[in-house]
């Protein structure tokens, strides 16, 4: 028989990632497996830490893993980089868009110089 907290903790940090209300959700979610609160709570937070700050922190894991990603695969950083350098705001100033591909290339690790005949194709018009 699975641990009836288990698919609670399931539930719950779906809810949070959701954006959810923390101490709402911990309620229903409690009542609804028919689970003492604190004892939810209390697996919650081993599980999970702070779980008003849990969104944000996985939220900077998936960022970390995805960094982690382009870091390994040179050729994947550098489309990356480019489709952001792309999207960025057609209005900036040539000051302003030098800071941002310079904030980018940081980012996304690659070097801008290697990249300088696309980015002058993606230039705006």
């Amino acid at each position: 028989m699975m641990d009836p907290f288990v698919s609670a903790l399931e539930e719950l940090a779906e809810a949070l990632l959701a954006g959810e209300e923390p101490e709402q959700v911990l309620s229903d979610i409690a009542e609804e497996n028919s689970l003492p609160i604190q004892a939810l709570r209390n697996r919650a937070l081993r599980a999970f830490g702070p779980l008003e700050t849990y969104k944000l922190r996985q939220a900077e894991l998936k960022k970390e893993r995805e960094q982690t990603a382009r870091r390994r695969d040179p050729v994947f950083a550098g489309a990356s980089f480019l489709a952001a350098v792309a999207s960025l705001n057609p209005r900036l100033s040539a000051d302003e868009r030098r800071a941002e591909i310079e904030r980018l290339a940081a980012e996304y690790d690659v070097d801008p110089a290697a990249h300088k005949e696309a980015i002058n194709r993606l230039r705006p018009r």
